[in-house]
């Protein structure tokens, strides 16, 4: 009996060594991450900060999809820094509320501008048109 009882508290011991890990179902922030079209930022290191932290939250590599994906624990910005082995890379803002639902993002400088950007060129494209037209009636 005794021999059974020893043996049951080895047993026992073997568990200690056992990584136990739990399941949630929470909502997540995803970022993705290209240069456009299919050009891909996979596998590079990146940090996520909380709101108001210069420690970083979460650090990791994107995956192979070019995602950052963060489950926020608390409302505000937070910041999504990636960097490439080459110095290509981003800093963007995120804002989330309490319920972790993005409610805006930073965007780059041509993301803000893409409209007008667009419409300067069409404009451009237009009129150069028009200048080769005349110039060829003349």
């Amino acid at each position: 009996m005794k021999r059974v009882l020893i043996l049951s508290l080895f047993a026992l011991s073997l568990f200690a060594h056992d990584l136990h890990h739990e399941v949630h179902n929470r909502k997540a922030v995803v970022v993705t991450f290209s240069f456009g079209g299919e050009s891909d930022f996979s596998y590079q290191p990146y940090e996520v900060y909380a709101p108001k932290s210069d420690i970083p939250f979460s650090v990791g590599r994107s995956d192979k999809l070019s995602r950052v994906v963060f489950v926020p624990d608390r409302e505000g910005e937070w910041r999504v820094k990636i960097v490439s082995e080459d110095g290509h890379g981003a800093q963007i803002g995120v804002t989330v509320d309490n319920a972790a639902v993005v409610k805006g993002y930073s965007q780059s400088f041509f993301e803000k501008f893409q409209k007008i950007f667009a419409g300067v060129a069409l404009i451009f494209g237009i009129f150069g048109v028009l200048t080769m037209i005349k110039r060829r009636s003349n």
